[in-house]
């Protein structure tokens, strides 16, 4: 089966019997759903409606740059974890032949950002060839360096990408196309947040998103390749909820985050970003500090989505379109909230967004005086000038 047919949901007496739903933002993000009833809801039998087969590939997409991130971890040296708060690594962290520094940054790259985004960009011109295609990285640095360029070449290779250089370099640099015309869609592509956690082994995310003419996600998905605790994939289409996927296969895991213990506790687990907000911000009290999990954003949003934490403060007005797009979308359609400060909508017109007080994120058990006190933090929170996130 091909096309929307090939991701029919689960059927609801299916749902009923294994203990799971997908959950649409308007049940959830009732009071009630912090205390979520053994009753059971479909969306919809075929999950992504109008936009089910982007759905499909997109998945798929990032369940091979999964399968790319574990092939190349199992032939490099994990370097060892210094403790370090921050992204910064030095160059005698990296592992000679898998990863490099950039000039002036201090940001691990590795060939896997670039393979991954030389991949994922090849699939979806193949597949929508009217959309545009935004990535983070560009191939400026491979085209320098014959050693990254190669090993680049032959991972994406490896997993269906084109077996010639100048269809990688094109592939990558795709991402710097000029402004979009009117009513194009856009691709958003991270290939490694938290690339410090996948030199570590510690977390990181692919993630990849679609968005509207006007900046609004339509589809959000987020791969953890390290994930033990829940399905490592979870993905959103907008209006149709959450679900979740394994690294491989064609159907929808059979998964809904049980209710967390931190439900009706007064000062709940939160996570916060940037690092030089550390000790500044605190919606909870000096008391009651921040959470730490690495790496990058992503994580946050998905540790957001699955309930681990009440709430995510981005607090950092100015920020990347791909560090983000895909995890505000999860988080609102496993029935929490994401908007700015002033509860405006998030929208990432462009490679760089600004959002009023920065990005708010709050799960769907979060109580409503949780997510208020996340709010006001990031309305009158002064963050100081310090260290980047990881």
């Amino acid at each position: 089966m091909v096309g929307g047919g090939y991701w029919l949901m689960l059927s609801c007496q299916l749902s009923s019997v294994v203990g799971w739903s997908a959950v649409s933002p308007s049940q959830a993000r009732r009071p009630a759903a912090r205390h979520p009833s053994s009753r059971h809801h479909c969306v919809s039998m075929a999950w992504g409606g109008d936009l089910a087969e982007e759905a499909a590939q997109a998945v798929q997409a990032v369940q091979q740059a999964m399968r790319l991130c574990q092939s190349l971890a199992c032939e490099m040296a994990v370097v060892s974890a210094d403790g370090a708060s921050g992204k910064t690594m030095d160059a005698c962290d990296t592992t000679a032949g898998v990863s490099f520094i950039k000039e002036g940054d201090s940001t691990p790259v590795t060939a896997a950002d670039f393979a991954i985004q030389a991949l994922v960009s090849q699939k979806l011109q193949a597949a929508f060839p009217d959309d545009r295609f935004m990535g983070e990285e560009d191939a400026s640095d491979l085209r320098d360096d014959e050693s990254l360029r190669s090993l680049a070449l032959r991972l994406a290779s490896s997993f269906g990408g084109q077996p010639d250089e100048e269809t990688l370099l094109a592939a990558i640099d795709r991402g710097l196309e000029p402004d979009r015309g009117n009513g194009e869609r856009v691709w958003i592509l991270d290939p490694i947040d938290g690339t410090k956690g996948f030199m570590t082994g510690q977390g990181y995310v692919i993630g990849l998103a679609l968005v509207d003419a006007t900046g609004a996600p339509l589809i959000g998905v987020m791969g953890v390749p390290t994930e033990d605790t829940s399905p490592p994939i979870m993905a959103a289409v907008a209006g149709h909820g959450l679900t979740w996927w394994g690294a491989e296969g064609s159907e929808q895991v059979a998964y809904d985050p049980p209710a967390p213990e931190w439900v009706d506790v007064p000062n709940p687990p939160w996570l916060i970003s940037p690092q030089s907000a550390f000790g500044a911000c605190a919606p909870f009290g000096a008391d009651h500090p921040p959470d730490v999990i690495c790496c990058g954003a992503m994580v946050k949003y998905f540790a957001t989505a699955a309930g681990r934490a009440c709430g995510f403060v981005q607090y950092e007005q100015e920020l990347k379109s791909w560090d983000h797009a895909c995890g505000v979308l999860c988080v609102i359609e496993s029935g929490g909230y994401a908007t700015d400060a002033e509860r405006a909508p998030v929208r990432f017109a462009d490679r760089t967004f600004h959002v009023s007080g920065g990005i708010v994120c709050a799960s769907r058990w979060a109580s409503d005086e949780a997510r208020a006190r996340l709010l006001q933090s990031a309305d009158t929170c002064e963050v100081p000038a310090g260290a980047a996130d990881e």
